[in-house]
């Protein structure tokens, strides 16, 4: 009887507690908004497009060293050779016991890298470096540096892994710059030379974003759409998606 009296007493003390009204001080209070005219539409969606690039171009980077090491050669296992018709003796003889001698192993040279192999492995490092680094400059704000680094990157290896990433980033720089013009000539490089790589998408999706800073709507939906119908499945086709919505009217 005690126990119940106990759960009951409780049992009224939480209730009077949650019948009372709350004060200003337990309410939520939203985080304020920033006020209307100091952050656009446009640029809050060109700041989260450049973030999320970034950061799948890091991805990129060390998905494709990830993949250089798995596929490296594993190294060839050491070999003993043995003088002629000796296999076939130690065969009758059966297998030996603790207490016999065992003869010197005699080992297989183990080959060295060609030089070429070497060679291009540690141009593929060091682009892959220069690369990084790019884009670490392009992230500071330091925008023609960060053109001059692709474009070094690029010419370096124009049929390369990271060819398309080079000329996507260099148009990428013109158009943080505003010169949607050139922008637009980069992002078509990457459609038509690279359709099938990586950065192809995110080019197509800008080059739509790029006719609309022109003013023309026409066309920018008709890349967005596009983008939509090639790459359904990308990341740029969402964001397509989106901007379809903002301006279709």
């Amino acid at each position: 009887m005690m126990k119940n009296a106990a759960l009951l007493s409780a049992a009224l003390v939480l209730f009077g507690c949650a019948s009372q009204p709350k004060s200003k001080t337990e309410d939520f209070v939203p985080t304020p908004l920033p006020e209307v005219g100091t952050v656009s539409s446009d640029a809050r969606l060109e700041q989260l497009q450049t973030s999320m690039t970034e950061l799948l171009e890091r991805l990129d980077v060390l998905n494709d060293r990830i993949a250089k090491l798995e596929n490296a050669a594993p190294a060839t296992p050491a070999t003993i050779l043995l003088p002629p018709g000796e296999g076939a003796r130690r065969a009758d003889e059966g297998p030996r016991t603790a207490a016999q001698p065992q003869p010197a192993p005699v080992e297989r040279p183990t080959e060295a890298p060609a030089p070429a192999q070497s060679s291009a492995a540690l141009r593929g490092a060091q682009l892959a470096d220069n690369y990084r680094n790019a884009l670490m400059l392009y992230g500071k704000g330091r925008i023609a540096e960060s053109r001059a680094a692709f474009q070094q990157i690029f010419d370096a290896d124009p049929s390369g892994e990271l060819a398309d990433n080079a000329l996507y980033w260099i148009g990428e720089s013109y158009f943080a710059a505003g010169d949607y013009a050139n922008a637009m000539r980069f992002y078509s490089r990457v459609m038509k030379e690279y359709a099938e790589q990586n950065k192809a998408p995110d080019a197509m999706f800008k080059m739509g974003l790029a006719f609309e800073r022109t003013g023309d709507l026409a066309m920018a939906r008709q890349t967005f759409d596009d983008t939509i119908k090639r790459y359904p499945y990308s990341t740029p086709a969402a964001s397509a998606r989106l901007e379809l919505k903002r301006i279709r009217y």
